[in-house]
């Protein structure tokens, strides 16, 4: 599925669930925090940027430096 096929889908969903929930549910869901509404397909767009970052390894943390003891 191409990028515009996937943002038709999604906006059916959001249609189906603004329209069922009342309220614009655009905003609402796991992958918006990855949006920008300013590139073709936002939606479609985010949900793969959310996705790419999920399966990113989590950082490990920094090692602790050995200090030396004093006599």
């Amino acid at each position: 599925m191409n990028k515009q096929q996937r943002q038709q889908q999604l906006d059916v969903e959001k249609w189906d669930d603004s329209a069922a929930k009342g309220y614009d549910t655009c905003g609402s869901y796991a992958y918006c925090s990855a949006c920008d509404k300013s590139v073709e397909f936002p939606c479609a767009t985010a949900e793969e940027k959310a996705a790419k970052a999920a399966k990113k390894p989590a950082k490990k943390p920094a090692a602790k430096k050995a200090t030396k003891k004093s006599k």
